[in-house]
């Protein structure tokens, strides 16, 4: 099944491509998913970056806290997999197909030959790249703000000894680091009293 150039001019590249920028894409894959089946597994190695052309996906996560969350849903138009695309590192979170899916992968050796080949085009997807992690960025901060702010509040209402804690460990850690400093100090003067002591008959003793 070849790629809808068309389509990834104007969802993913924002730009015209030519005919052999078109013609370098056929190194794409294309791959169909069916619904409740992964298309990415957590622990696998990754190296490559998905495109979602059609459907719907979930990320999930196993929380030690919560067990099985989701963490985000992608649409059709959007880029993922792409925190482990150049790295290799292993995948770090499953996306399951929430419908059918048609998903569109790019593995780290053939976008090293648009590189070489195609600058343009390599620079229009690493620019796609930027954008989603912009994006994702983004929503993190708006989903994240209100957090904070509660965090913040419910800060200001703890009682004052807690939030002296800290201060008074800090403040107990260095009277401690001091005292044992000083009792090691007074410990080396009292040997060199004691040395005197024995030492000064053999001193009077002599010639």
């Amino acid at each position: 099944m070849s790629i809808d150039t068309a389509w990834l001019e104007k969802n993913i590249l924002n730009r015209a491509l030519s005919a052999n920028e078109k013609q370098a894409l056929s190194c794409v894959n294309t791959t169909t998913v069916a619904k409740g089946e992964k298309i990415i597994t957590e622990g696998q190695p990754g190296g490559t970056l998905e495109i979602m052309y059609s459907g719907r996906a979930k990320v999930e996560d196993n929380n030690r806290y919560e067990g099985r969350i989701t963490l985000a849903e992608i649409e059709a138009g959007t880029l993922f997999g792409e925190l482990t695309f150049l790295n290799k590192k292993r995948r770090t979170a499953d996306v399951t197909a929430l419908e059918d899916c048609v998903v569109y992968t790019l593995t780290q050796d053939d976008f090293t030959s648009l590189m070489q080949n195609q600058h343009e085009l390599a620079y229009a997807i690493l620019a796609a790249i930027m954008e989603r992690q912009t994006s994702v960025i983004m929503s993190q901060r708006v989903t994240l703000a209100p957090l904070l702010r509660t965090l913040k509040d419910k800060a200001k209402k703890l009682p004052l000894f807690i939030k002296l804690a800290p201060v008074i460990f800090i403040l107990l850690y260095i009277s401690g680091f001091l005292y044992i400093s000083w009792k090691d100090f007074d410990y080396g003067a009292d040997v060199e009293q004691q040395k005197s002591i024995y030492q000064s008959p053999t001193s009077a003793n002599k010639p």
